[in-house]
């Protein structure tokens, strides 16, 4: 198998509110992970309706879809919808939110979709970067230059997210879209690897010729754990295969 999905609740939390889940129709793979939040476990249940819905949404019109751009919007604001309408209907659930960041593999183009600050990474011949854009104060305070990139590292407010799921009625996603080629990787993470691995050491452990897409995976939750595993952690991990297309 080119894929593989895990999550882990960490060392300090109570309930794992992240979520994941893959669909696989023929050549189109698609990943969807979300990190959920809320007061008692209405985080917990925002992430879920996400990943759940946006797959649902996409396998029931994707024979129908025509602008793949446009396409994964709507499904993106579809799940927003429903997280919205939950949360404004249950007193229990109000104010709850969630992340979502999305990887589609179709017709040899890989598609990225991201509301929050869970990344998306790729890495092919050229080197290994992060394709998602963070929606975090802190990221706009750095690409503002109102702070330095060693100032960002230690910031007091790195949780604070700018835009998510849930927050108002509509939602605009960042989506990008590349080639994806022979032995090319796609990385999903919510911020409890990213906040204690850095790019470097992902780049790494993924890159480990000699071990699968399950034993890179959880060679990075292990090193998360071994950091203090502050929060939760989930990741899928994904290289391009051309004869299993």
């Amino acid at each position: 198998m080119n894929y593989f999905s895990a999550t882990d609740i960490g060392l300090q939390r109570k309930l794992n509110e992240d979520y994941y889940d893959n669909y696989v129709d023929g050549d189109t793979i698609l990943m969807v992970v979300a990190d959920g939040m809320g007061g008692h476990n209405a985080g917990e249940i925002a992430s879920e309706l996400a990943v759940k819905s946006f797959i649902y949404y996409f396998r029931e019109n994707l024979k129908d879809a025509e602008d793949m751009t446009k396409f994964l919007t709507d499904c993106v604001n579809y799940s927003n919808g429903i997280i919205y309408e939950e949360s404004h209907n249950d007193d229990e659930l109000y104010n709850m939110g969630t992340t979502i960041v999305v990887a589609l593999i179709h017709e040899n183009y890989l598609y990225i979709l991201n509301v929050g600050d869970s990344r998306a990474y790729f890495k092919n011949s050229f080197g290994f970067k992060q394709v998602s854009r963070d929606h975090s104060l802190v990221n706009d305070l750095l690409i503002s230059g109102t702070i330095t990139e060693e100032e960002a590292k230690n910031y007091g407010r790195k949780n604070v997210i700018t835009k998510s799921l849930g927050a108002e009625l509509n939602v605009e996603p960042d989506i990008t879209s590349l080639e994806i080629s022979e032995g090319d990787k796609v990385l999903l993470c919510s911020d409890g690897l990213n906040s204690l691995v850095s790019d470097g050491e992902i780049d790494e452990i993924i890159s480990k010729e000699d071990k699968t897409e399950e034993e890179r995976v959880f060679e990075l939750i292990d090193l998360s754990l071994s950091r203090g595993g502050y929060d939760n952690i989930t990741i899928s991990l994904y290289t391009h295969k051309e004869e299993d297309r």
